[in-house]
């Protein structure tokens, strides 16, 4: 690595698990916290609920079977006289065929959602299928699931209203969670909040069904429709074998208008760490493209559709593999509403002089789970088998993906500025030729996420994740696939006078043209747990060990209040989202005492980047105008060397606080290429001058 964009030493936080009061009926968790940010951590949390009865609290069951803690019953078959449920006091329940045959969220089967692979119950059977949070205890095997990992994710909902505040305990296995003085330790999280399964945000879920069954046999179509979330809380220390999971202690039973948590299961997301000994192989992110969208639509404002055809889809990487030569790649069903099959996959290099859907050399067939198809539920997600694979830095990686039958709606990123192909109705994901391929007018990109590489096993490389609005997205830039943020930034590395040529870490981006990427403060300002998108967008990349934060201009615009109440939100917004970001902790950072792993890790770092000017096709008011600048002040102000000026990047006057982009920046009055340029121009030589606290590595 180039000795100007040598890593500062990375901030150290240090957790301290206080017991839990389980006989009062609350829980109380002190994390005392050191790090080099300036950013105050948080001192402590307590939250109280109805203490559920004795018994309830004594249910113990696996993790891949949790048909000894399931205490309620939340769906039902709907037919002349439907099953008995009652998920919220009133009668009211889930319908299971919209779980089962719509979603394809099997009974008694897994799904993967955000990286972990979490075991159903069965749905609509008249028993019990899920658990209301009433201090049951679930353990891990020592085999037949993922025990160890970086994340724990719960598949949950409310009824009532969001639950919120509620507390539990993470048990690590003996030796394998040490305090910094050496002693066993266990963990206590939180949920923040919890939403509710009818009035929660549906840019949140990860899964909205279309029916609500009553007790009295009839059927409603609420809209939205009942809703499933994935929460995802921190391991504290990540790659150490858990032993169980103690959930909240929050109701013991449910009651028309009162909180309720409903848990359908969980399960451990996995590190980017793989195998062992010989084996061992260490992942790292090297491109992204997050789903924003349920329909893929071409360019005249249409669906866009396939029927058992195959799309060749190209990706631009950022850093390459080592040695190794390991690829693999991510699919997501995310915004889906039905599952979705695919008869065969490939991987190829992009023939760089033919270009477009011609590969360099014969396709490598990709697998899963050793299946050469594979099926994705809705909300769902899928990692492919790794490849043998040698990927140039900043290469053009061709994903092909054939769609078995019908799929009249294809969910993905919406804006994505990169051609796809596709071919006639047949599996052409061998073909080396681009003759049976023809160029699509999609606006969007569909199914594919992301792209890992192998790196050092001994010394990993991390992942720059960028996140945020159309300014990472680069919505506005060329339509090659080779001019987002990410690509921008990438470019500079290697043309970095002080660097030497190198992508020293993956660069992904996470952009979107959604309207908000800022996440509802519903509780607590400051929780250390995170929901959607954040966690499927950010926190499942690979390696990832820094984070850039790039939004808040849509929020203004949409805001009709005063500056200062513009502004407010939107700051409290962006510190609301680095808090939980900053929760969690990078990979491969693990620290040993008498060769044993200890909390005290590196937190994922996570940069603030100010607001830039409105532009002339996204022109804001006086009072919004004023808030950008409120807001850029105050990042610039209570974020030293964790912010960067992307506003002063592209404004005429080279400050923060100009309304105006510079004329060379735009193009019929939006951000051109130059523009994305000027951006990453910036981010560079804030990592090479030391401004940052914690340069990428």
């Amino acid at each position: 690595m180039p000795a100007s964009r040598r890593p500062a030493s990375r901030p150290i936080v240090a957790v301290t698990v206080v017991a839990a009061a389980l006989a009062a009926g609350s829980l109380t968790t002190t994390a005392s916290a050191h790090a080099a940010s300036g950013t105050p951590a948080q001192a402590s949390r307590t939250a109280s609920h109805s203490a559920p009865s004795s018994s309830a609290a004594q249910l113990t069951c696996a993790i891949n079977d949790t048909s000894g803690c399931l205490n309620n019953t939340a769906t039902s078959t709907f037919t002349t006289t439907t099953s008995p449920a009652d998920a919220d006091g009133s009668g009211d329940s889930f319908n299971a065929a919209d779980l089962t045959r719509t979603a394809g969220w099997q009974s008694g089967r897994t799904v993967t959602i955000d990286g972990a692979t979490i075991t159903l119950p069965k749905f609509g059977t008249g028993t019990h299928d899920n658990m209301l949070a009433s201090g049951q205890t679930l353990t891990l095997p020592g085999s037949g699931v993922v025990n160890t990992g970086d994340a724990v994710v719960f598949l949950a909902f409310a009824t009532g209203a969001a639950a919120k505040g509620a507390t539990g305990t993470i048990t690590y296995a003996k030796n394998n969670c040490l305090n910094p003085d050496g002693d066993p330790t266990n963990q206590d999280y939180g949920l923040d909040t919890v939403p509710d399964w009818l009035s929660g945000p549906s840019s949140a879920a990860s899964i909205t069904l279309a029916h609500e069954n009553h007790s009295d046999n009839t059927q409603t179509s609420p809209s939205p429709g009942p809703k499933v979330y994935a929460i995802s809380v921190p391991l504290v220390c990540p790659g150490s074998a858990v032993s169980s999971i103690s959930l909240p202690q929050f109701t013991s039973g449910v009651q028309a208008g009162q909180p309720a948590l409903h848990i359908l299961g969980l399960g451990i997301r996995p590190t980017t760490a793989t195998g062992s000994g010989s084996s061992a192989q260490h992942w790292v992110g090297t491109w992204a493209s997050v789903q924003d969208t349920d329909k893929v639509l071409l360019s005249n404002g249409s669906t866009a559709a396939v029927n058992s055809q195959t799309l060749r889809i190209p990706a631009h990487v950022s850093i390459g593999t080592d040695s190794g030569s390991g690829a693999r790649i991510h699919l997501s069903n995310a915004m889906g509403a039905t599952p979705v099959t695919f008869h065969a996959a490939s991987v190829a290099l992009q023939d760089t002089t033919a270009a477009g859907a011609t590969a360099a050399a014969p396709p490598v067939a990709l697998t899963f789970d050793g299946s050469p198809s594979v099926t994705i539920p809705a909300g769902g997600d899928a990692t492919s088998d790794p490849v043998t694979l040698t990927l140039q830095q900043q290469a053009t990686l061709l994903v092909s993906l054939q769609v078995r039958g019908e799929a009249p709606a294809m969910p993905g990123h919406s804006v994505a500025r990169t051609p796809v192909w596709v071919s006639d109705h047949a599996n052409r994901t061998g073909d080396t030729a681009a003759a049976h391929y023809t160029q699509t007018t999609y606006t969007g990109l569909p199914y594919l996420s992301g792209i890992d590489v192998t790196t050092s096993t001994s010394n990993p490389t991390g992942s720059l994740v960028l996140y945020g609005d159309q300014s990472v997205n680069g919505d506005t830039a060329s339509d090659d696939g080779r001019h987002h943020l990410s690509d921008a930034i990438t470019n500079a590395l290697v043309n970095d006078p002080g660097g030497d040529s190198s992508v020293d870490y993956g660069v992904l981006n996470a952009g979107t043209d959604s309207n908000s990427r800022l996440p509802q403060i519903t509780n607590s300002p400051n929780p250390v747990n995170a929901s959607n998108p954040q966690d499927r967008d950010v926190l499942v990349q690979g390696n990832v060990r820094t984070v850039l934060v790039s939004t808040g201009a849509a929020d203004l615009l949409n805001c009709a209040g005063d500056a200062n109440t513009c502004a407010t939100d939107v700051e409290n917004g962006l510190a609301s989202l680095k808090t939980r970001l900053n929760s969690y902790y990078t990979d491969d950072s693990q620290i040993y005492i008498n060769q044993q792993p200890v909390t005290q890790n590196s937190n994922i770092t996570v940069y603030l980047a100010t607001i830039p000017p409105f532009t002339a096709a996204h022109p804001g008011t006086a009072a919004q105008e004023a808030a950008r600048a409120q807001v850029n002040t105050y990042l610039l102000d209570n974020y030293p060397g964790e912010s960067i000026d992307f506003a002063a990047a592209v404004s005429t006057d080279g400050t923060a606080t100009s309304s105006t982009v510079k004329p060379a920046d735009l193009s019929d009055g939006n951000p051109s290429d130059a523009y994305y340029v000027d951006l990453a121009g910036r981010y560079v030589n804030d990592a090479d001058s030391g401004t940052l606290i914690h340069p990428p590595n």
